[in-house]
């Protein structure tokens, strides 16, 4: 008896040390993700890739988190500078996007972004819950009440069923202030590739797209790929990788993107809980993907901020890429 009190103190306290540890052990951690392509379009190009810094609310991880990240880049002189979506997590991180835009490096070529699908919305399991309960207490009789629970759990298990299949999530969004987040992105000299392409400067060789987010936008893939010249080579910036393995994809040669959060919380064994997509394998939800469908190469960000709080074995990431 003794002996089985003693070890379910050991597994509580190593259970409650190890939620400590995703908690805050590793979310503070910005690391550096350096890569080191062969592509001879874009020879000597050196890139700096931010993706998925989900600002909120202020607290003292993602104070952390931002110093050491304007720290880490201000030593980095990137050619061009690509942000990949998600810059907020709700629109109480427009300060500190700011802070971060303005914090940026000189880039030679021109800083390029798109929308991720929390720039648009946040969505909230505490949202969720309330919504619940409102359902329920707006019915007028027990039996309706009744049904309205039933019909509210079925909800919770629909969404219980895509994590445990990895596909794509949307629960109780609450619409981000996108216009603000756009505006300031103007002011900063960002140029912001919603369903566009353009020519690197001085590069007409070259050229740089991106498309709106595959959830909450409104992506044209096809037409964004088809203004660049035939004979010119394409960079694509997407926020969620499934854009590229459309067939329409194979005209980019270099992709970038992010949203997976390499999975946040990856499991020894059996790789992450979630991707947040639907077509990167639990057990590569980021990293470097030489072998495309169409035949190009992509590049996804483990990404600098969280959907929810928690990395274990998923430290976030800055990317740095040196194109030779």
């Amino acid at each position: 008896m003794r002996l089985t009190r003693i070890l379910l103190r050991a597994t509580f306290l190593a259970g409650a040390g190890l939620l400590a540890y995703a908690w805050a052990g590793e979310r503070p951690r910005m690391t550096l993700q350096p890569y080191r392509l062969h592509w001879p379009p874009a020879a000597g190009l050196k890139i700096l890739h931010l993706s998925d810094q989900h600002y909120g609310h202020d607290d003292w991880i993602q104070r952390r988190r931002l110093d050491r990240t304007l720290a880490m880049i201000s030593n980095l002189r990137p050619d061009i500078i690509l942000l990949t979506g998600d810059f907020l997590h709700d629109d109480a991180g427009l300060l500190a996007t700011e802070k971060l835009l303005r914090g940026l490096p000189p880039a030679r070529l021109g800083v390029y972004a798109v929308l991720g699908n929390h720039d648009y919305a946040a969505y909230s399991y505490g949202e969720l819950f309330r919504n619940m309960a409102a359902q329920v207490r707006a019915a007028a009789t027990p039996q309706r009440k009744l049904a309205a629970l039933g019909k509210e759990f079925g909800q919770l298990a629909r969404l219980a069923w895509n994590i445990y299949r990895n596909e794509r999530l949307r629960f109780a969004a609450i619409p981000n202030d996108v216009a603000e987040l756009t505006r300031l992105l103007h002011i900063y000299d960002v140029t912001l590739l919603q369903n566009r392409a353009a020519p690197l400067p001085g590069r007409p060789d070259l050229w740089i797209a991106g498309v709106d987010d595959l959830v909450e936008g409104s992506p044209h893939l096809e037409e964004t790929l088809a203004a660049a010249p035939e004979d010119a080579e394409v960079i694509l910036l997407t926020h969620n990788p499934d854009l590229a393995f459309e067939p329409e994809a194979a005209r980019a040669g270099l992709i970038f993107s992010g949203h997976t959060h390499g999975g946040q919380v990856v499991l020894p064994g059996l790789g992450a809980i979630h991707t947040q997509g639907a077509r990167l394998p639990r057990n590569r939800p980021a990293g470097y993907f030489g072998h495309l469908p169409g035949g190009g190469r992509m590049i996804v960000s483990r990404g600098m901020g969280e959907s929810t709080p928690f990395r274990f074995r998923c430290p976030p990431e800055i990317v740095w890429v040196e194109v030779v």
